[in-house]
């Protein structure tokens, strides 16, 4: 095959991805994590059969949607906070906007909710927000026994604090950073889930 022939069949194929998986975003976000592949296909003014080749199974789709996602709003937030100086207000920014980013985008969290889909994309940003937070514990800013993995679970508790306008959340955020303080750890954080 002729190598531009070829280059161009590369590229009308990484479109086609960018269109399925945008499209797939907004279905969802519409109409929900149950939306029809052919829904999505139709959409993206594409073949049920192109879809397919690129995206074999829903949980596919679904899952190249949540990492596109997570590329997008959550990657951006954890290297500003991996460079910012003060590990308190790292941290402050890693809850503030990751919350933002799924109050206003409710579907996409709702993808996200505690399945295999999300094993591989939670590994990838605990190791970031890991030396985020280790930062921040070695600079006392933060209490010893929070660890990584407590962050989706908190961003999880803001959003669901967040009012019909999206707003309100940010009361619980403050009230939230005063319990993460070393001088409100009266007792240790219980183990386990």
């Amino acid at each position: 095959m002729d190598e531009s022939i070829g280059g161009h069949v590369r590229a009308d194929a990484r479109r086609n991805r960018i269109a399925i998986v945008t499209t797939a975003r907004a279905a969802v976000e519409e109409l929900g994590s149950e939306v029809s592949l052919e829904e999505i296909a139709h959409r993206a003014q594409i073949s049920a059969r192109t879809l397919y080749r690129h995206f074999p199974t829903r949980h596919d789709l679904l899952t190249a949607v949540l990492e596109d996602y997570f590329a997008q709003r959550v990657e951006p937030v954890l290297r500003r906070a991996a460079a910012d100086p003060d590990p308190r207000h790292a941290l402050e920014t890693v809850l503030s906007e990751c919350t933002a980013a799924f109050v206003t985008h409710p579907g996409v969290l709702a993808l996200a909710g505690g399945n295999a889909r999300t094993t591989g994309i939670t590994g990838r940003y605990l190791r970031p927000l890991h030396e985020v937070l280790t930062r921040a514990q070695q600079a006392g800013s933060v209490r010893a026994d929070l660890t990584p993995e407590d962050f989706p679970c908190l961003v999880t508790m803001l959003v669901a604090s967040a009012d019909a306008a999206g707003t309100g959340w940010s009361r619980y955020l403050a009230l939230l950073l005063d319990g993460l303080s070393p001088i409100a750890a009266g007792a240790p954080l219980p183990t386990g889930k």
